[in-house]
Parts: C-alpha cells; structure tokens; sequence
C-alpha cells in the first residue's frame, strides 16, 4: 500500500514537472486581417491550430481594419506602447522600426531552422533584413499592380487588350463612348491610385534604379523630368476619363461591384483582389476575367514586362517583449510561414513565398493558377509606399490625389516629395 502511495505521488510530481515545463506566456497580437482581407480566413484557421498547439500561450489577438491599422500602430509606436507581436509591411517600414530600436530579430531561430529559413524564395526575408538582422517572413507574396479585364467586354467591343500606351487610350475611349467604365478605381483611402497604378506606371517611365536612387540622394531628384512626366501620364488617364467618376469616395471593395456588374471593362489592383473576385464575381464575369500587366509607355526606360510587387507583411516582434514572449512570437512566425502553412495558402488564394511548395493546378481556382502563371512571367519592382518613409509615403499618396483631381501641380509634388531627402 506504500509503494502505491509513493506511486502515486512521484507520479503528481512528474505531472507538476511537466505542466511547470510548459510555463505560461502571455503577449499581445495586433493584425489587419479581417474582415475582407485576403488573409484573414486564413488567419483565423491558422491561429485556431496553433492556440490548439501551443496551449500555454495565451494570446490577446487584435485585429484592426487595415485603413486604420497603419496610423494606430504609427501612433502607438510614437507613445512606446506597442504590443508585444504585430503586424509589419517590408522594405521602409521595417527599415524605419528598425533603425528606431522598436524590433528584437529573429535571427536566432531562423539559425535554428535552417529548413524553414531556406524553403523561403529570397525577398520574403530579404525585405524584412536591416543591416543584416531579419525582423520578420512574408506570409506569401503581395502583387499590387494586376490589370483584371473581361475579355468578353473587349471583344463584344472589339477592343484589344492593351500592350502599349496608345492601345490604352483607344480603349479608354470606346469603352467610355459606350457607356463602359475602363478602369474601375476606388481611391478613398488614398493608398490604391499609387500602390496599383502610380508605382507600376512610374517603373515604365523611370525605370528599377531611379526610385532608389532618388530616395537616397545618389543623382536623381524627384524634381527630375522623368518622375514628372510619370506623374503627367496618370493626370492623362484621369483626362481621357479612364475611371468611374466617383473614384475619391469609395474603397478598394467598392470599386469591384461596377466590375462584378459588368459596368466596368477593367480592375487595376493586387493580388488580394483574388479571393473576393472568386468568391463573389457572378459566373459569366469570372469565366472572362484574364491576368495581365500595364501596357509599356513610350520613351519609357522600365521594363514593361514588370509588376510592381513586395514580399507580403509579416508578424514581428517588439524590442519590450520578454525571452519568453520572443519565443512565444518566434514560434507563431514560423507556423505561419511553414510548409504546412504554405500548403494552405492555396486554399485562400494567397500567392506562396515558398521555393518548396507547388500548388496542385486541379486543387485550385483557375483565377489563382492564372495569378501563379502571372507571377512566374513577369518581375516584380517596388512599390512606393513600401521604399518610402512614412512621410513620403504621406506625400505621394495625398499627392497623387490632389493630382488627379487637378488640385496639385506634378511639378509641385514632384517638389514636395524632394524638400524630404535629406
């Protein structure tokens, strides 16, 4: 009877051992997927399998519309209280966090991982790497300059898919004498006319090396000719009536009922377009929506056989956090950027950001074997806001609005936007 006492009590200590082993950490998440962005059912299935696997993290997950996320989390991180683990876009945001010691790397299990650190294609760690620490992993590829057409409006109209800037025009013209919209835009947020128009048409016009080169005062200047010029080609869609009239008071959600309707001919916009037109575009619209990119731009010096593209953003960790919130937030990078993660991503039309996985064309949607096709064929160059500070950013995007609707002189922008190069 002893023996079973003493039995039964190392056993309650092993039992204490382990559920010690397994300490408690708890740590705040802040995210923009939800509602209708592309992520967010993914999300939610993926979080729901790792509290299920990693039951000791408890985790106050918050999730912000992404019009507002930006600001919140720009203003939290002026007042130094930011969560422990949130969302972050590559290239000159991460720069800027970075460089302002609000991050902690995750170097260490990247080193750890080598499986995982090496399944990923180069630029989803790449863009997330500050004087060689690595901050964060893409949850796939964000793709922001996609031209979506309905081929059986041009061809019921006998327009030809644009290749160059004149064929643009023409079909801007007898779409829009048809009572057509040609480009369907909604620009309320400010961000869209230059993260899926402006950066793509601005590459046509000044080439890859321009951007960077301006932004760090090596030889080009914003009040260069040629960004001007890219800022007059935008001003001669909006003259050539190339969008709804209504373009600066709806949202990036909005603007995809005209071509839902079949009242627009074309949708210029990313790759997170692609759940919502599949799940939503009726039959007849979907079966004739086709992929391709911005027509080339006379006299241009980019490569028209560009998108304009990022790596997607990424869960990062906050320089506060504990070791043990670190690795908390380590674990949670990885499994959402896995290989069985990626594997999902398919599932939710995400393009992967991964060398290994391959998605399964007759598991699929053929609008998404037709976005992986686009990806594949065509290189991706920078998007503004995502090599510009947050200034810049600032400017470019209320910019590029004021421009459009004739309040703003490009030469005036194209001034502005220098007056911040140091």
């Amino acid at each position: 009877m002893k023996i079973r006492v003493f039995a039964l009590a190392l056993g309650a200590l092993v039992l204490c051992g382990g559920a010690a082993m397994a300490q408690t950490v708890k740590f705040s998440l802040w995210h923009s997927f939800v509602g209708a962005d592309q992520r967010a059912p993914f999300m939610e299935e993926r979080m729901a399998q790792f509290r299920a696997q990693y039951p000791q993290y408890q985790i106050d997950e918050q999730k912000i519309p992404r019009d507002q996320y930006q600001t919140k989390l720009k203003t939290m991180a002026a007042a130094g209280e930011l969560p422990e683990a949130f969302l972050l876009w590559p290239n000159a945001m991460t720069q800027e966090f970075a460089k302002a010691n609000l991050l902690a790397d995750i170097n260490g299990p990247l080193a750890k991982e080598k499986v995982w650190k090496d399944s990923f294609v180069p630029r989803a760690l790449e863009e997330f790497t500050v004087d060689g620490k690595t901050y964060g992993a893409g949850l796939g590829v964000s793709v922001t300059s996609i031209v979506y057409y309905n081929k059986a409006l041009f061809d019921q109209n006998k327009v030809k898919v644009p290749k160059t800037w004149d064929e643009l025009k023409t079909a801007i013209k007898t779409f829009s004498a048809k009572g057509i919209i040609p480009i369907a835009l909604g620009n309320k947020a400010k961000w869209p006319a230059q993260s899926t128009i402006f950066s793509s048409l601005a590459n046509r016009v000044t080439g890859s090396d321009w951007l960077q080169s301006a932004l760090m005062g090596k030889g080009a200047k914003f009040t260069d000719k040629v960004f001007v010029d890219a800022l007059d080609r935008l001003k001669e869609l909006v003259d050539a009536g190339a969008f709804n009239r209504d373009y600066n008071t709806i949202d990036d959600v909005q603007m995809r009922a005209y071509y839902y309707k079949g009242q627009a001919a074309m949708i210029i916009g990313g790759s997170w377009i692609l759940p919502d037109m599949i799940a939503n575009a009726p039959a007849d619209v979907k079966a004739n929506t086709f992929l391709t990119v911005l027509p080339s731009i006379p006299g241009g010096k980019g490569d028209p056989n560009t998108m304009s593209g990022v790596s997607s953003t990424s869960i990062v960790t906050s320089a506060k956090a504990t070791p043990e919130q670190r690795k908390a937030i380590a674990d949670l990078i990885q499994f959402l950027t896995n290989s069985d993660a990626q594997l999902m991503y398919p599932k939710y039309n995400i393009p992967v950001s991964s060398k290994t996985v391959t998605p399964d064309p007759t598991q699929v949607d053929p609008l998404y074997t037709k976005l992986v096709e686009l990806i594949k064929a065509h290189p991706l160059t920078a998007v503004y806001d995502g090599s510009m500070n947050s200034e810049q950013a600032d400017i470019v995007n209320n910019g590029l609005q004021g421009v459009m609707v004739g309040a703003v002189k490009p030469a005036d922008l194209a001034q502005k936007l220098q007056a911040t190069v140091k």
